[in-house]
């Protein structure tokens, strides 16, 4: 499955190294890429992944999904 997700707060490779961690900890990721440039995060998954999934691994960081 396919999921694209908005992310505030990348400002740069760091902040994408990041974020690309903590999605790929979510149980079923099987890749992740992240665009710097328009915020957009692709992930790969065995199964669907829900919005609050994305939401949790980034909570406690200066992240946050876009709805």
């Amino acid at each position: 499955m396919k999921n694209e997700v908005l992310v505030e707060g990348m400002k740069c490779t760091g902040c994408a190294s990041t974020v690309q961690e903590k999605f790929e900890a979510i149980k079923g990721v099987e890749s992740v890429e992240v665009n710097l440039e328009n915020k957009k995060v692709v992930v790969e998954s065995k199964t669907e992944i829900d919005r609050d999934t994305f939401k949790s691994a980034l909570s406690g960081t200066k992240y946050s999904v876009v709805d």
